[in-house]
């Protein structure tokens, strides 16, 4: 994948539909990834991009259309996204206790404004871990 350290192109369509992205937030086009604050990406955050990379396969203009109207099928892609990522700490984090802490601040992230706070923390939470396959 390739990183740029540059603004998502369609920042004002994103703010339309109601998420709300920090200065730091990074998005996927394709098999790119836009890091506007240049701030270096761990392994895990990748994993969870790439993830993105493989479900917009060979229309992301489509994918992301439909991601922006549809509160739902983002929270479907991100899931699974935050699913990859969890899977990915826990294949080096075998605390159980860690684990937790970690699934909990992925649901929170799940569950929040930038996806249009459409689940629940638990819910989501519960939904990272099932995907994943992991316990935490």
């Amino acid at each position: 994948m390739k990183i740029l350290n540059e603004q998502l192109p369609m920042l004002n369509e994103i703010l339309g539909a109601g998420m709300l992205p920090s200065e730091t937030t990074i998005f996927t086009y394709g098999d790119t990834i836009y890091n506007p604050g240049g701030h270096e990406l761990p392994d895990h955050l990748i994993e969870h991009e790439e993830t993105h990379c493989d479900q917009q396969g060979n229309d992301p203009k489509k994918w992301w259309e439909r991601y922006l109207i549809d509160p739902y099928f983002r929270i479907e892609q991100e899931s699974e996204a935050y699913a990859n990522q969890f899977a990915y700490i826990c294949a080096k984090v075998k605390d159980r206790n860690k684990r937790s802490v970690i699934c909990s601040d992925l649901a929170r992230a799940l569950s929040g404004p930038l996806y249009g706070s459409v689940i629940s923390q638990q819910n989501a939470y519960n939904t990272i871990k099932v995907k994943s396959k992991v316990r935490p």
